[in-house]
């Protein structure tokens, strides 16, 4: 299992977030290219916004603070043994190699929250989570990868977009076919891909077989 770069860990740090563990890619579990794909689905989707106006007084605070606030009610963050809020975030943990390889390689790593997170701050500014202040870019998902949240920048402003139970949206599953045939992503990614449409696929098939009634007997 790849592990990030040590100065991502710091990054991370840095935020308020702190490094736990790097996941397997698990075929129950949304790949994170395809959880990235949730800032191009609709509202008839499910997609739920909050975008803030660029020029908002204090909108590193506000987008931090807005940021604390999704979590919480989204059920994006869940409570260890230990009283931490734990959440996965993707991440490409080709970043920082030496030896910069030929793909990216997305991963849901752990961390916990500390009791305040500077996202839109220090983690836009250092990278890690964004491509300067106040200009986020990344997807973040519950430990059950249930929820999901990304952060973007628009024409109309900056915010972020929140689903719930992303197996059940067809364009996740349509852009997860779609990864599969292409060349310049990771093969492991694409046999992730592969392997979460083919689950979600019999769960719903499952769902339906309990569902549908019954015939009688003759």
């Amino acid at each position: 299992m790849s592990e990030p770069h040590p100065s991502l860990v710091e990054r991370l740090s840095a935020a308020g977030y702190q490094y736990l563990e790097t996941l397997p890619m698990n075929s129950d579990l949304v790949p994170v290219l395809v959880a990235r794909y949730l800032t191009q689905l609709l509202p008839d989707e499910g997609r739920r916004d909050v975008v803030i106006s660029h020029d908002k007084p204090d909108l590193t605070s506000v987008l931090n603070k807005t940021w604390g606030r999704l979590a919480r009610e989204s059920g994006l963050l869940s409570t260890s043994r230990r009283g931490a809020s734990e959440l996965l975030v993707g991440l490409d943990l080709a970043v920082d190699v030496p030896d910069e390889p030929e793909f990216e390689r997305h991963r849901w790593v752990r961390v916990s929250a500390h009791e305040y997170c500077d996202i839109a701050g220090v983690g836009c500014e250092n990278g890690v989570l964004g491509v300067g202040r106040n200009n986020p870019s990344f997807v973040m998902a519950s430990l059950d990868g249930r929820v999901l949240l990304a952060a973007g920048y628009w024409q109309i402003g900056v915010g972020f977009a929140v689903i719930t139970d992303p197996g059940r949206v067809l364009s996740f599953r349509d852009h997860a076919k779609r990864l599969t045939s292409f060349p310049f992503v990771e093969a492991a990614q694409r046999d992730w891909a592969e392997r979460w449409v083919r689950t979600v696929s019999s769960e719903d098939e499952s769902i339906q077989r309990r569902d549908s009634p019954r015939s009688d007997a003759g």
